[in-house]
């Protein structure tokens, strides 16, 4: 174990440490217990299909002795190893690549010395400023000593960063890169919504660290800008949607601000953001949120109506509309009701709301930067029930729509067999909807009445939107 190893001399290139030194033996304590928990996350992300953050969650709540520098070590490890899987299962221990890719646990126990590969491989191609010392640990226990570590510039391209693995494989093995391997096979060979997707540089969005994006739920966003730095946070608004705020991933924990708990903003990324923009809710209507999980848009809709009117949140899942509950209370929105949804016909609620939003569940394909371990558990023949649920959902909320009302569907997607051809076939077997045209908030360009959003466009999560009326 790394608790017994000494340090190995290797020779590093373009790494910046930490000036804050700690004494060897502790150091070598944090490498090998946040190593443990790291691939311990790993194993439940990659085998067992668990999100990477709920991972984490239970971790840090198991071991509550760990300390916040621990924390943030253990989670950017956790999430480069997933962010650059596709390259890095060239240096896993075999037994685990093999039922990773069987779909089955893995048949023995590997030491933790075995992925030590691994996760110096995860901290070169992440290109970061400052390297923990743990790293130094890592890649001082490795074999050969005299290894030439790299680490690339954030501007590299690819075929560098792939070189900068080159001294972590064994001489015996040293395999040509490719960049389509950062995603799943499948995913390569289905059609993409809306326009050919230029893979090489979606995966290139997809490699990056996805800055945090808050919604402001406050009409004076200059002062919300200013009571955020104060509190170690810089967040600054977005050129064109002036309530989303935009800000670099921190350690500091945004739930225990006086601002969050005082409902001032919420954590929503970008595209997200838009969809409710795209609802454009007026105050005074009623809308449903038919599939509100845990109310994000909800809270949206609620804020553009001023609180006024009312906003019905419902899920199939109960535990989610108790969050939203929790978070709407915190928010100060008297306009929100909650009401449980399984998907089928609410005869009662025919003809009932000025507009409906459908944000089904998906393939979550869009999410795939923001939760790199997702598409390593997410799998083709899932799609087929994903598809049967969206139309299902779609066609009995669409009955919720007044004549001249608004239906919005929308899925964190980028394939178009959970969009584009979702809607078309919806909007064929019902005659009385049609598309609405409606300008993106995002890029202020103008679509029929249905978008797909990318990266690219706005440093965000994939999303697609449909705006249609009755």
């Amino acid at each position: 174990t790394l608790l017994s190893c000494l340090f190995v001399p290797f020779v590093v290139k373009k790494m910046k440490s930490s000036n804050r030194k700690m004494p060897l033996h502790r150091l070598q304590t944090q490498a090998a217990v946040c190593a443990e928990i790291v691939l311990q996350a790993v194993s439940q992300s990659l085998l067992e299909g668990k999100p990477a953050d709920r991972c984490l969650k239970d971790a840090f709540y198991a071991n509550r002795q760990l300390g916040s520098r621990d924390r943030r070590l253990i989670g950017e490890t956790l999430f480069s190893v997933l962010r650059w899987w596709g390259w890095l299962r060239r240096l896993e221990p075999r037994p685990f690549v093999d039922a990773w890719e069987k779909r089955r646990d893995c048949p023995e126990e590997i030491p933790a010395a075995h992925w030590y590969r691994v996760l110096v491989g995860a901290w070169l191609l992440e290109s970061p400023e400052e390297v923990p010392q743990a790293v130094h640990v890592w890649a001082g226990a490795l074999e050969p000593a005299d290894l030439e570590l790299n680490f690339t510039a954030r501007d590299a391209s690819w075929q560098e960063k792939w070189c900068s693995l080159t001294p972590l494989f064994y001489p015996a093995k040293n395999p040509k890169g490719d960049l389509l391997e950062l995603v799943p096979d499948w995913a390569l060979e289905l059609p993409a919504a809306e326009e050919k997707i230029d893979w090489t540089e979606l995966i290139g969005w997809l490699q990056k660290r996805p800055p945090l994006w808050l919604r402001a739920q406050i009409s004076d966003v200059a002062w919300l800008c200013r009571n955020l730095q104060e509190q170690g946070l810089q967040a600054y608004p977005h050129d064109k949607m002036q309530y989303a705020l935009r800000s670099r991933a921190t350690s500091l924990n945004l739930r225990a601000m006086p601002a969050f708990r005082h409902g001032d903003f919420e954590i929503q990324d970008l595209a997200s953001q838009c969809v409710g923009l795209v609802c454009d809710p007026q105050p005074g209507e009623q809308w449903w949120d038919a599939c509100a999980g845990g109310g994000g848009k909800t809270l949206h809709l609620a804020w553009l109506m001023q609180g006024k009117g009312s906003v019905v949140a419902s899920d199939i899942r109960l535990h989610k509309l108790d969050e939203l509950k929790l978070r709407a209370r915190r928010a100060q929105f008297p306009n929100i009701r909650y009401k449980e949804w399984k998907g089928k016909e609410m005869p009662k609620w025919n003809a009932r709301f000025d507009g409906v939003l459908v944000d089904t569940p998906c393939s979550c394909s869009g999410t795939w930067r923001r939760n790199p371990g997702a598409r390593w558990s997410s799998y083709p023949e899932e799609l087929p029930e994903f598809t049967r649920l969206q139309k299902q959902l779609l066609s009995n909320a669409a009955l919720a729509v007044k004549p001249g009302g608004t239906l919005v569907y929308s899925t964190c997607s980028m394939f178009r067999v959970e969009n584009q051809d979702i809607v078309e076939a919806f909007l064929a077997e019902n005659p009385q909807f049609e598309l609405y045209p409606f300008v993106c908030p995002l890029d202020e360009r103008p679509c029929n009445g249905m978008r797909q959003i990318w990266p690219e466009h706005g440093d965000c999560d994939a999303m697609f939107t449909a705006k249609m009326k009755r």
